[in-house]
């Protein structure tokens, strides 16, 4: 595909160009329809405005330019003051044009953009392929001269790799500004949809904790990381009460406490099996919750470990797995997805491990997680085994679900 033939970096300065690209999936962003945006995963509908307004800088390939055609012409040699010519006589002799093919990547469009800093000097007509750029240069065969021609060449392409090079770094900067812009616009929208509506959603879930949380010790002997628009239910919105974030937060702080309780209390655990290990978990939580939190409760269609329910919903449910390879903990993301309802947002795989090399354990569970259909953003992935990931599920669109995996080692007592 060609894209004709153009005087490059003409067109204007970069920050007039690409805020009109900001503005024009603002605009759009704005005109989303409010049971769309409502219904709609956030996160993937972050990302497809984000890639929209997201600009592939160029990169020129400066070092393999070549001769891409070699033609013979009629070259005008009048203005030639070397050649003897009475005033206003016409001087036609034969020449060559030779048409310079230079490599590159990135947005084409940005070849008409002027950069912010740029050179006075001219440049030659371009024209521009999917990956190539080209131009031409003529001589008259009589009076060629190699090195000059050379000379030519490399000033022009050295000419165009600066501008390409002035012209990225303004790229760069609308790359790194233009993302939170487009977030902005989808929050604000998001906020105005949720108030046209009356929507309560997002609003969290009250949980009720104790006054005075239970304490436990802990051993003081220690061991030593989109291309269409998002699809959504065809049914139309209703709002829907989540968790908290913070409450969320919270109910893993006390997961991870008594994690460590197991990893520096060796003894104490190594002979448990995973519903024994269970039963500590719901002891701690419901410290906390005043008894909600509950073992081998039915939701949806099986069986979880561990479920929180308050005013008759489920706000959170874990896994309790302890690793038996990359098969095993797929299986329990199948296990723990498939409970899922509508009303479950966040869950917890918590993991117990035997083996040694907890690192390549971390590893392998981190690279599952990311392989599978339903993820969709890593929202973070730390080395000492706990990682979060937002999913969505292939046949309930438009909502997400916040995984976190937390690893917990549990020594082998000889």
């Amino acid at each position: 595909m060609m894209y004709g033939r153009i005087s490059p970096f003409r067109d204007g300065d970069p920050f007039a160009t690409f805020r009109n690209l900001i503005e024009k999936f603002v605009h759009e962003v704005d005109a989303l329809d409010n049971d769309f945006i409502l219904k709609a995963s956030a996160t993937e509908l972050e990302d497809y405005y984000v890639n929209k307004v997201l600009i592939e800088p160029l990169e020129l390939d400066s070092e393999n330019y070549y001769i891409e055609n070699q033609t013979g012409i009629q070259k005008d040699v009048s203005h030639d003051f070397n050649r003897m010519s009475f005033r206003g006589e016409r001087i036609v002799v034969q020449g060559t044009q030779l048409d310079i093919a230079i490599p590159f990547i990135g947005d084409p469009m940005l070849w008409r953009v002027r950069p912010s800093t740029f050179t006075l000097s001219g440049y030659p007509e371009i024209s521009i392929g999917n990956d190539i750029i080209s131009f031409s240069i003529t001589f008259a065969d009589d009076a060629a001269d190699p090195e000059r021609l050379k000379q030519q060449i490399v000033s022009i392409v050295e000419s165009l790799a600066g501008s390409v090079q002035n012209l990225r770094r303004d790229v760069e900067n609308h790359n790194r500004t233009a993302p939170d812009q487009i977030k902005s616009a989808l929050e604000r929208k998001r906020k105005k949809a949720q108030t046209a509506t009356n929507a309560v959603a997002n609003l969290g879930i009250p949980v009720k904790r104790k006054d005075t949380p239970p304490t436990f010790t802990v051993p003081t002997t220690r061991r030593a990381t989109p291309t269409d628009r998002p699809k959504v239910p065809t049914e139309s919105y209703k709002p829907e009460p989540v968790l908290d974030m913070s409450e969320y937060e919270h109910i893993l702080e006390i997961i991870e406490s008594m994690g460590l309780v197991i990893e520096r209390s060796p003894s104490s655990f190594a002979t448990l099996d995973e519903e024994a290990i269970r039963i500590h978990f719901l002891l701690q939580l419901n410290g906390h919750y005043e008894g909600s939190a509950t073992g081998e409760t039915f939701n949806a269609v099986g069986k979880t470990d561990i479920l929180i329910r308050v005013d008759n919903r489920n706000i959170f449910i874990a896994e309790c797995k302890f690793w038996r390879g990359p098969k095993g903990f797929s299986e329990a993301i199948d296990q723990l997805l498939s409970y899922l309802s509508w009303r479950d947002s966040k869950c917890a795989l918590l993991i117990f491990n035997k083996n040694k090399d907890s690192s390549s354990v971390i590893d392998k569970m981190h690279e599952i997680m990311e392989s599978r259909e339903e993820h969709r953003r890593t929202l973070f992935h730390k080395e000492n085994g706990n990682s979060r990931y937002t999913f969505i599920k292939k046949d309930d669109p438009g909502r997400e679900i916040i995984v976190t995996t937390q690893l917990f080692d549990i020594p082998i007592v000889n």
